[in-house]
């Protein structure tokens, strides 16, 4: 019900402040186990990607966020795992993989933070370990224009509009042990096409996927 609501009032929010176009929609899988890989351009992402996926999205948030009680609170009905380190943990890890194992999905920004400058940071590998042992399809959903409507440092919205950019599903097949070789081919793959996509230009006649808006 938390999540419903979180997801009404996070579409009217984004009809205020300018919309979104979403590139590649036909592209979303009709189910999971499923792990949404984005870029973080600003606060607010979380709840773009809320309003334009259909599916129920568990996020990774960092542990510090959970000590802030509103804050906390909201996390904590929306079903969010606390990740201690930038590199994640143990803990983390298994209730991810909990989640993908019942067919759920997984959203993760891996640059381990908001992008200061809105550029695309490295990727940690976190989401390659979790695709690795669960199986599950990856799905690479770049960002435009949030940092727009909150930039960093601020908590004042503005208008603006929101652009994203759904690739094509990756499948890495599940395995019993995962090696920093196997994951950093994995990381580099992903790097690749999500660079295509962050930089593709929004445009019909020049980007080649069907186009909606929100």
């Amino acid at each position: 019900m938390f999540y419903s609501i979180v997801k009404a009032l996070s579409f009217l929010l984004f009809k205020a402040t300018g919309g979104i176009s979403i590139y590649g929609a036909q592209r979303l899988p009709k189910k999971g186990p499923l792990i949404i890989v984005s870029n973080h351009q600003s606060l607010i992402d979380p709840f773009v990607l809320v309003t334009c996926i259909p599916m129920r999205i568990v996020f990774f948030a960092a542990a510090y966020l959970f000590k802030i009680p509103v804050v906390r609170q909201v996390l904590t009905w929306g079903g969010a795992i606390p990740v201690h380190g930038e590199k994640g943990d143990f803990g983390s890890f298994k209730k991810a993989l909990e989640v993908l194992q019942k067919g759920g999905v997984i959203g993760l920004f891996p640059e381990g933070g908001v992008s200061p400058d809105g550029n695309l940071r490295p990727f940690m590998q976190g989401w390659a370990y979790l695709a690795a042992k669960s199986g599950a399809q990856v799905l690479p959903v770049a960002i435009r224009g949030s940092r727009n409507v909150l930039p960093v440092g601020s908590f004042i919205l503005r208008r603006g509009r929101i652009t994203l950019n759904i690739g094509d599903v990756m499948i890495f097949s599940g395995q019993g042990k995962v090696s920093r070789e196997n994951m950093g081919e994995m990381n580099e793959k992903l790097d690749k096409e999500f660079r295509q996509l962050f930089n593709a230009q929004f445009n019909g006649r020049i980007f080649n996927g069907a186009s909606k808006s929100i």
